[in-house]
């Protein structure tokens, strides 16, 4: 497991990165929540990001080569976490699952909890980038 930080953002908190595997996930969750919560993101919207964030790293850990990097940053009024993996990639559009669809339906989820969901698949990987507007202060 790796994290680092760095400058600090408008709410005192410093950009967090963590390398991640399956056995980590219940950390990156914890570490998410703490740091939203810092950020001043509501609980509820935390609750909901922090379910989207799970669900894209799961993605990266049962897709993408069983690893992946977590980026959580402060910009413009939102939060922001982009995480990469060593996928193959997929079409990055999401379109709603099935009602008879065994899965399908995290991205879908993601897109439903989120203000922002961007995926970019190339030849090294997946990056999914996904967003909350902070309330006003």
């Amino acid at each position: 497991m790796t994290t680092t930080s760095k400058a600090r953002t408008s709410s005192g908190n410093s950009p967090l990165e963590i390398a991640f595997t399956a056995p980590l996930l219940s950390y990156v969750r914890a570490r998410v929540g703490a740091w939203t919560a810092r950020a001043g993101l509501p609980a509820q919207r935390r609750e909901e990001f922090v379910l989207a964030v799970d669900e894209v790293a799961s993605n990266a850990v049962r897709h993408g080569g069983g690893h992946g990097l977590l980026r959580l940053y402060e910009r413009h009024g939102a939060l922001y976490c982009r995480m990469s993996d060593e996928g193959p990639g997929f079409p990055g559009r999401v379109i709603a699952p099935a009602a008879t669809a065994e899965s399908g339906r995290g991205l879908w989820m993601v897109q439903r909890l989120t203000d922002h969901l961007d995926i970019t698949a190339g030849a090294t990987g997946t990056v999914v980038t996904l967003a909350v507007a902070l309330p006003t202060r």
